[in-house]
């Protein structure tokens, strides 16, 4: 069986690397002694994927986690069962048993939402206003051809101020991403200065409809 979660991780765990929250999840389906399904070959390793790496400094409200069990534990088990042994920095929200034509969520994924709160409480309308103006917005980014500079205007499709921050759906998909990080370096090459920021939600492509994946999952 597939077993789909959604996750936190909060401002005391945000430092940990992707590659270290790959780790962190294996070693925490060990201790919870779950029925973990392995790989076939010379070098088996847990079918486990994630739906999109966050960058090191970011908060989320809203990560996603999927892996294959050999047998049946509900889903609700397997959720208490981690939370058991996870950090105190990671959260397991909910969890389903995704039908078998659900596709995975890093080949769905398509929009994510961050609030990015300013280190001084004033109105930044204009500076943001300017900003979606502006016909490309150029940064440095690692392409599969190496670093170049790509125009990151499209990706921006909602840019806001409100009382929580400056609230931002950008996409994220495997051929057009914009992460929070690279807009907080573009907010504050704009004079914008970011003290934090945290992913909210993501959003996948399903049934030609824009939804959060446990929407779309059973």
């Amino acid at each position: 069986m597939r077993v789909l979660m959604r996750f936190s991780k909060d401002d005391s765990i945000k430092y940990i690397s992707h590659l270290d929250m790959q780790r962190l999840f294996q070693r925490a389906l060990r201790r919870a002694k779950l029925p973990c399904a392995y790989s076939q070959g010379f070098n088996p390793h847990l079918l486990i994927g994630f739906a999109c790496a966050l960058p090191v400094g970011v908060c989320s409200e809203s990560e996603y986690v999927e892996f294959q069990l050999e047998s049946f534990v509900h889903p609700s088990e397997c959720m208490k069962r981690l939370n058991a042994v996870l950090p105190s920095g990671v959260r397991i929200l909910n969890a389903t048993e995704p039908a078998d034509s659900f596709p995975t969520v890093a080949s769905v994924i398509a929009l994510a939402e961050y609030t990015l709160v300013p280190k001084e409480n004033r109105d930044f309308g204009e500076i943001i206003s300017g900003l979606l103006a502006q016909p490309s917005i150029e940064i440095e980014k690692k392409t599969k051809r190496g670093m170049e500079n790509v125009d990151v205007r499209p990706f921006i499709h909602r840019l806001k101020q409100t009382e929580s921050g400056i609230k931002a759906t950008l996409s994220c998909s495997n051929t057009e991403n914009l992460r929070g990080d690279k807009l907080k370096e573009i907010l504050e090459a704009n004079g914008i200065g970011i003290a934090s920021v945290t992913r909210n939600s993501i959003f996948i492509i399903h049934n030609n409809a824009i939804i959060e994946p446990l929407e779309a999952s059973v």
